[in-house]
């Protein structure tokens, strides 16, 4: 996988994006400072993403227990 990011100058400031990814963006006043915005977004989404994969494993685990209580037993 390559990762393009891209860095543009804006009005008062820089703006900092990942190509192909709409919502992986940051701004600040410096180019520097865009980038680093920019990895802390994609920290964030990380962070985001894991949590959700954690609770529906949870709810899998959840789900998998109570089909268990249901069953046939032979």
């Amino acid at each position: 996988m390559t990762v393009k990011i891209l860095i543009e100058k804006d009005d008062e400031g820089y703006l900092a994006r990942v190509e192909d990814h709409q919502n992986l963006f940051a701004f600040a006043y410096s180019e520097q400072e865009a980038v680093t915005e920019l990895k802390n977004v994609v920290e964030m989404m990380m962070d985001y993403h894991l949590e959700q994969v954690n609770d529906e494993r949870i709810i899998r685990n959840e789900l998998a227990s109570t089909i268990e209580k249901y069953a046939i037993q032979v």
